[in-house]
């Protein structure tokens, strides 16, 4: 009998199950020491308006229940589970912050089933790397064994610096993430390329869904650096929903330009004359990059002899200003001050001309997949892309190998659909093979029912829609609208006169663009039919409304009627056809207005076959 008791006494403690424990971490806990002791499926309550300055580490634990840490505050105050969290919103949230240049939060390898949830997160110093790193692309990671995953990030808020930026949000290298419903914003950077959300070691599948991301380099970025574990792809991504952006103010230089005036004062050694001036206002733009301002214009005095004092306005967060001069037109010397004031009195300043330009942040594109396969991406928001760092193409398909260990990198199988892209001096732009090293080919690519509205020269590019090249193949470009000024629709190019680098399996229909002064045209080829026979054999070229184009230069089953109009005025008329080109622009538009607004539910679904709302008649 006493073994019978054994037994079922030791039948009822394996049997007994696990409780969760809810786990407070209050002002001057150690919330390092809280995690480290965790168990799967415990909620970690960090206290609102409370700060948590480390390097944290999320450990590796045991089973498959998610460990929550969230703001300890009630559901009802919180956003709600479909709904963007908002700066606004997240202002009680606990903050987790870095006191130095490493990632305030990181994955320890094979971290899994972690759920950060209403938490904010603030710059590192200087801005420099990764504010939250999920997964390690160095080689440290090099296996899939050591990749974390099953990772959530829910109505989180990250914030770079306003002053010097943040090389990065989240470093996307696990597998198996989710980001929803957060709000990223001045990841920003004057000497280097800034993602809000960036990865290149992480095997996938991704969902990101329903954020505002916004960053200077490339807002959304898969690829860029060799992956270290062999064969690797990120594969099967979800894109929905989300609203990518950059301010317009980021076209400026960082730092403002001073201005001031000058008069003549007695003493000094300067001989009779005019003399002229240029101040340029200094400070560091993080990562250790010192940014200057523009010149100030001339500031110009007319001396009997003796001295000159100058005075400009101060800077705000200027550090310092160097004063350039002295003959006007010619400046060749300068002297560096810390106040706003400086006197000429004729000693010898260093040897220098003024900057041509003030520092700005550095500028790419919104979109860009450089080693990535079956991804779609939907129903969001693109906008605000100009020319500066690169041409300024908004969505950017090219396979990199960057290092040249990455023959195997490639973009392939990628849905981009349902899309609003606005206000960007270019589109699309689509590479093959890689330029520098050896690539995959890109392929299966579809770019449907998607409206370009403000492609525009005006941002200082080609204000053309398409770039295609280096021979990808099965593209297919249908029903989208192009709002463009530019002189083309789409551009190919690759190989050379003679031997042409073909795109197969291309299909170019029901589009609806101004056709401008070349339309669809390529390298050392004319527009549409030849450009068509150069690059494009057996292309299908059907069903398009090319605005102001020449039936004479494409395929039958085309239309050319002049004015183009996209349909977004109410003083139009509307067309029935039975295959209408462009997008359905009245949902799409329904579609923007709800994605900046944050609304993940109740975005209308955009079939293919509605009527069209043009001027023509």
């Amino acid at each position: 009998m006493f073994r019978i008791f054994g037994l079922l006494t030791t039948f009822c403690v394996i049997a007994s199950p696990v409780f969760a424990a809810v786990r407070t971490v209050r002002a001057g806990d150690n919330l390092q020491a809280v995690l480290n002791v965790a168990l799967p499926g415990d909620e970690i309550l960090l206290s609102a308006d409370t700060t948590f300055a480390g390097n944290f580490v999320l450990p590796v634990t045991t089973g498959n229940s998610v460990i929550t840490i969230r703001t300890d505050l009630p559901d009802a105050s919180l956003p709600g589970p479909s709904q963007r969290v908002s700066p606004a919103a997240a202002a009680h949230f606990a903050r987790i912050v870095s006191p130095n240049t490493a990632a305030a939060l990181r994955t320890a390898p094979g971290a899994h089933h972690w759920r950060i949830l209403c938490v904010r997160f603030s710059a590192n110093k200087e801005g420099y790397g990764d504010v939250v790193q999920l997964g390690d692309g160095s080689g440290a990671q090099s296996t899939l064994a050591q990749v974390p995953y099953d990772l959530v990030f829910d109505r989180v808020y990250i914030q770079g610096h306003p002053l010097y930026g943040q090389k990065r949000g989240i470093a996307l290298n696990a597998r198996t993430v989710t980001i929803r419903n957060s709000y990223i914003e001045d990841i920003k950077s004057a000497g280097a390329d800034a993602q809000a959300i960036g990865g290149w070691n992480g095997p996938g599948p991704f969902s990101i869904e329903n954020n505002y991301l916004e960053a200077s380099g490339e807002i959304f970025l898969l690829g860029g650096a060799d992956p270290t574990i062999v064969n690797l792809v990120s594969e099967d991504v979800s894109i929905r929903y989300n609203h990518m952006s950059r301010p317009m103010a980021w076209r400026d230089p960082v730092i403002p330009t001073p201005s001031g005036t000058a008069m003549s004062v007695a003493g000094g050694s300067l001989a009779p004359g005019a003399y002229a001036y240029r101040v340029v206002a200094r400070r560091s733009v993080g990562q250790g990059t010192i940014g200057t301002s523009l010149p100030s214009p001339e500031i110009v005095a007319s001396s009997p002899g003796g001295s000159v004092t100058i005075t400009w306005s101060a800077v705000p967060d200027a550090t310092e200003y160097q004063v350039y001069g002295r003959v006007p037109g010619s400046a060749s010397q300068y002297w560096t001050m810390a106040g706003t004031t400086f006197t000429d009195t004729g000693a010898a300043g260093q040897a220098g001309t003024p900057p041509a330009d003030g520092t700005r942040w550095q500028v790419k594109n919104i979109l860009e997949l450089k080693n990535a396969r079956r991804v779609k991406v939907e129903y969001n928001l693109f906008e605000n892309n100009w020319r500066a760092a690169q041409p300024g193409y908004a969505i950017v398909l090219t396979p990199r190998n960057q290092d040249g260990a990455c023959t195997w990198c490639v973009v392939e199988a990628v849905d981009f659909h349902h899309n609003v892209v606005r206000n960007s001096t270019a589109g699309v732009n689509i590479l093959g093979f890689d330029t520098n090293n050896s690539s995959l080919q890109t392929n299966a690519i579809r770019i449907a029912e998607n409206l370009f509205l403000g492609i525009t020269t005006r941002l200082a590019g080609n204000g053309w829609g398409i770039l295609i090249g280096d021979e990808p193949r099965d593209v297919v470009i249908d029903y989208n609208t192009f709002d463009l000024d530019g002189t083309t629709i789409l551009y190919a190019y690759g190989g050379t006169d003679t031997a042409p680098r073909r795109i197969t399996g291309f299909r170019f229909t029901n589009n609806a663009s101004p056709h401008g002064e070349y339309g669809i045209n390529g390298a050392s080829a004319s527009t549409g039919a030849l450009t068509l026979q150069m690059y494009f054999p057996s292309a299908v070229l059907t069903g398009n409304w090319l605005s102001g184009g020449s039936a004479a230069r494409y395929p039958a089953d085309n239309r050319f009627e002049t004015p183009f109009d996209t349909g977004m005025t109410s003083t139009t008329t509307v067309v029935a056809v039975p295959r209408p080109p462009g997008a359905d622009l009245r949902k799409l538009k329904l579609l923007l207005d709800n994605i900046t607004r944050g609304l993940m539910t109740a975005t209308p679904q955009a079939p293919k076959s509605l009527r069209i709302i043009s001027s023509v008649k």
